[in-house]
């Protein structure tokens, strides 16, 4: 008997990134911000910051994305919120995200470019982002926990299944992995991206073309289309499933822009 093809697939948009910013352009690809708030959140935050004008669209949305994150450090609002519906996951966000900067200071201290140190020092101390934190951030791979966070504050939540690494993925080890394929052709729709340790990409569909094989259709950052046969994926790449409320999207919208005091378009004199 033949195997129909089957196909499963999210209608996600293909957004190229900025230097190590493919976590934030693959998950901006399965949260489709196109056609509802989320694009003019990004917009008016990109604005905000003054993004340069040749990073219009969906890069520009990747720096208003750090710029997000670096701003749940030290807002009260956004802490609150992540606070309760992350708690210890939230406190080990901050503090790498600190640490990390807190390191990148010291470069510019051998250097003696005491004004980038500076502008480090100064988000470190009172939170207020200038450029040069902004830049060193943006360009630091982003971590699962990190991307989970950004996800929240799209009104996205992350699916989390049994894992030894304890991070909620799905990995294809050779334990059940049939059935793992099986779950991630179920929701593919929802929206997955995988973490390769170096690198992520976003999934586009999945295509079974025999009883335990597919065909992973993937949106590479970098600028690829291209299909990944199931036989070929690594022990070591992750599978981070997630799903996205249109209506909690808009409820934290609202959230956003009342914690960076950020009106929309619409509303602006």
């Amino acid at each position: 008997m033949l195997l129909i093809d089957l196909m499963a697939t999210r209608d996600i948009p293909h957004y190229t990134q900025l230097t190590n910013t493919c976590g934030l352009s693959s998950l901006l690809m399965i949260a489709k911000p196109e056609g509802n708030s989320l694009t003019p959140l990004l917009s008016d935050i990109a604005d905000r910051i003054h993004v340069e004008s040749y990073y219009e669209g969906p890069l520009g949305w990747q720096i208003a994305e750090a710029y997000l994150l670096m701003k749940c450090c030290f807002n009260r609002s956004l802490k609150y919120h992540l606070q309760k519906n992350f708690m210890d996951e939230y406190n080990y966000f901050r503090m790498v995200l600190l640490h990390q900067l807190e390191e990148r200071k010291y470069p510019f201290i051998n250097i003696n470019d005491l004004k980038s140190a500076r502008d480090i020092d100064f988000f470190l101390k009172k939170g207020i982002v200038r450029k040069q934190a902004l830049y060193e951030y943006l360009f630091a791979m982003k971590t699962n926990l990190e991307l989970k966070m950004l996800a929240f504050l799209y009104g996205g939540t992350q699916r989390l299944f049994p894992s030894e690494d304890g991070t909620g993925c799905i990995f294809l080890n050779g334990k059940d992995d049939n059935k793992k394929l099986e779950t991630l052709y179920q929701y593919v729709p929802d929206g997955i991206i995988i973490g390769l340790g170096y690198h992520w990409l976003a999934v586009r569909g999945m295509e079974q073309i025999k009883k335990h094989r597919y065909n992973f259709f993937i949106y590479d950052p970098k600028g690829e289309k291209r299909a990944v046969s199931s036989d070929q994926i690594e022990k070591n790449f992750r599978f981070y499933l997630f799903q996205f409320d249109m209506a909690q999207r808009k409820k934290m919208d609202a959230i956003v822009r009342r914690a960076l005091k950020i009106l929309p378009q619409k509303n602006k004199s």
